[in-house]
């Protein structure tokens, strides 16, 4: 098999607007952040691929049109990729495929959003035509309202344990310079926040940000031209269901489970929860997180609530999750899926500064996106 190599990564300082840009101006900000790392130009590219969320999302159609010549990207094949909130990661997948499979040596993935310019609140909340949709054009809020309901009555899966989530990802946002939101809050704040959609509560909810992410993947033998720092992907996948699945589980994200055996296979992993290091999630809402644990094997199903509070998911925990805030530390919502890969990169090459897990060598990533019905999962090690 041929292995990829994560040679280079870049990020904006996310912010809930950014009117000192436009969206190739955002993109191409991570992007040169990116290759600047890789030691490499434009030139020792040989594809690139855009991820942005759906056009209204940030309100721009055919982004790679325009995002072509901020990034000096004319002759390249380019190719965009777009999957609701899993947008990033389906392009870092896109770009593995061509790595892997021989069709370029080094490609620059790229994905973005500019929320702050779309209309993301309608956008998630009309998803459904309320004739064909079973979900009965409820949003995704309400749809994942009722989620987080049945996992309460079944699994356990409480307020108050969304609410440590909460708390622990925003006190490690405060040690990521490129987080959105930075602030304390308690158990007793989440749980005192104002209702949306019982039990999703306003500070179980991630920001509305702005920005944009990149990635340098190389074959692992060009990899030590670029630098000496690099992230080998060792398992990657990305799996989906049917959306109005009648026997679609309301307790488990089984694209999710399913992503995580393949990865696993692949990675040689036996026992996630004592062989990884730490693992980044992408929570749309804190409830998920718990959801989660147990889709990827960090606990049985059930036990995710203990998880959290027995505190194993801290940074100084056995299995932290979220070192770098998670999306409740920012969250441009087609690039959020590349920031878990980004993140995980950062920390087994130990470049992830005052959100380091000392002497992590190997890190998993997750995303999600569609109505749900879309979960991704990657590991990443040290070179």
């Amino acid at each position: 098999m041929n292995h990829v190599a994560i040679v280079g990564v870049g990020q904006t300082h996310h912010q809930r607007r950014r009117a000192d840009v436009n969206v190739p101006g955002l993109v191409r900000e991570a992007a040169l952040r990116a290759l600047a790392d890789a030691n490499l130009t434009m030139d020792d590219i040989d594809s690139v691929v855009v991820a942005s969320g759906p056009v209204l999302f940030a309100a721009v159609n055919q982004p790679e049109k325009w995002v072509v010549d901020a990034l000096g990207a004319r002759g390249k094949p380019v190719v965009r990729i777009t999957s609701g909130g899993g947008t990033g990661f389906a392009g870092a997948l896109a770009g593995y495929y061509q790595v892997s499979g021989g069709f370029a040596k080094r490609v620059l993935v790229v994905a973005y959003d500019k929320l702050s310019e779309g209309a993301l609140q309608y956008s998630i909340s009309s998803l459904y035509d309320p004739f064909w949709g079973r979900e009965f054009a409820v949003g995704i809020m309400g749809f994942s309202a009722a989620y987080w309901r049945a996992r309460m009555d079944v699994l356990g899966h409480t307020e108050e344990a969304a609410a440590h989530v909460v708390v622990k990802n925003l006190t490690n946002a405060q040690l990521n310079p490129f987080a959105h939101v930075r602030k304390n809050v308690t158990v007793e704040d989440v749980m005192n926040s104002a209702p949306l959609a019982w039990p999703i509560k306003l500070l179980d909810v991630p920001p509305i940000s702005d920005g944009a992410a990149a990635v340098v993947l190389s074959t692992e033998s060009l990899a030590a031209k670029s630098t000496q720092a690099s992230a080998i992907i060792r398992g990657i996948a990305y799996c989906a269901e049917a959306d109005n699945a009648p026997q679609r589980s309301m307790l488990m994200s089984e694209p999710l489970a399913q992503a995580a055996r393949t990865v696993y296979r692949a990675a040689g992993i036996t026992n996630p929860r004592r062989q990884l290091d730490v693992v980044e999630v992408q929570e749309p809402y804190s409830c998920f997180e718990l959801s989660y644990y147990e889709s990827l094997g960090l606990c049985s199903p059930g036990g995710a609530a203990d998880l959290i509070t027995s505190g194993a998911t801290l940074r100084s925990g056995d299995i932290p999750v979220n070192a770098s805030g998670g999306c409740l530390g920012a969250n441009p919502i087609g690039a959020a899926g590349l920031i878990r890969l980004i993140e995980a990169a950062m920390q087994v090459t130990g470049r992830a500064g005052e959100h380091q897990i000392p002497g992590a060598k190997l890190a998993g990533a997750q995303t999600g996106g569609g109505w749900a019905n879309l979960r991704g999962f990657a590991v990443v090690s040290a070179d």
